[in-house]
């Protein structure tokens, strides 16, 4: 976890994304949960526009934004009110909403068009380890290269934006091979959980805090890879 100036401008940026968006038709009241979310994020984007906003937040002061997320009672509407909803675009909303939860609750680097590069060299990585290890995959190796393939074109057109969401259904070899490598190769996971971490949740490492930093960090992992 990290606490940087980028991070603090991300969160005003996303808070205002919503704020001047969608919760933008409602008012600030404690009976209605868009009305909690204005407040919630209204105290975010005030504290961190005061550089008063240490990362990661604790728990309970996201209580309103954890709770709001999970039950999805952001769209909790009216009959009338549903062509405010029609407005925009659902999962833009909750990419949004991932996106501050991330900056927030997790303290995280969120993935950026910048970074793609080297996700692509860590994916180059990931692919060389599998394919020279002797890891028994039981039946999805074939399929997750695929995947990761596929991945890796997607993010050099520049048609893809993290989060996808926790393993779309458009890649369903991950949730096998997550569940693989947790049981049997924790100790050769990092490269996974890189690829997964910045397609699948939208964020970055730590330590990638420039592009330069990625740089140097993914080249690393490829070459550590290819001189085994």
């Amino acid at each position: 976890m990290v606490d940087t100036e980028e991070q603090r401008l991300d969160i005003i940026k996303y808070c205002d994304l919503l704020l001047n968006g969608y919760l933008s038709h409602f008012e600030q009241t404690d009976d209605r949960s868009q009305g909690r979310m204005i407040t919630q994020f209204k105290w975010l984007k005030e504290r961190a526009e005061n550089h008063d906003l240490p990362l990661p937040v604790a728990k309970e002061k996201l209580a309103s934004l954890l709770y709001i997320y999970t039950t999805g009672e952001m769209y909790a509407l009216y009959d009338y009110e549903q062509p405010i909803l029609e407005q925009y675009n659902k999962e833009t909303i909750e990419k949004t909403m991932t996106r501050i939860i991330s900056l927030t609750y997790e303290g995280s680097l969120l993935t950026k068009k910048e970074h793609f590069p080297y996700i692509v060299r860590v994916i180059d990585a990931l692919i060389l380890l599998i394919e020279r290890s002797d890891y028994n995959l039981e039946g999805y190796k074939t399929e997750f290269i695929k995947d990761l393939r596929d991945i890796q074109k997607r993010l050099k057109k520049d048609d893809i934006d993290p989060p996808l969401g926790a393993y779309k259904s458009h890649y369903p070899s991950f949730i096998e091979i997550d569940f693989i490598f947790n049981m049997n190769y924790k100790k050769d996971i990092k490269l996974f959980r890189i690829v997964s971490n910045a397609i699948f949740n939208g964020h970055r490492p730590d330590t990638w805090l420039t592009p330069k930093d990625a740089d140097r960090e993914s080249q690393q992992l490829l070459n550590e890879v290819m001189q085994q």
